[in-house]
């Protein structure tokens, strides 16, 4: 699990709200920076428990993903 920085509502006032970060399971970050310029995902850092315990992308919990390792 990462914690990551990726593109959201650009209409909205709040930077919060265009450039949210959320939690992404390994898997999905892999997948997304497979993508190249079509990256949904701006940056990626250390996981961090304050942006939640589930992926953003395809809801697998932290737990999941320790099991599947």
């Amino acid at each position: 699990m990462k914690t990551c920085m990726i593109w959201g509502d650009l209409s909205s006032d709040r930077a919060s709200e265009q450039y949210p970060t959320v939690a992404v399971c390994d898997d999905c970050v892999e997948t997304d920076q497979a993508k190249g310029e079509d990256s949904q995902i701006l940056s990626v850092a250390d996981y961090d428990s304050d942006f939640g315990d589930t992926c953003a992308f395809c809801d697998t919990t932290i737990d999941e993903e320790s099991e599947s390792d």
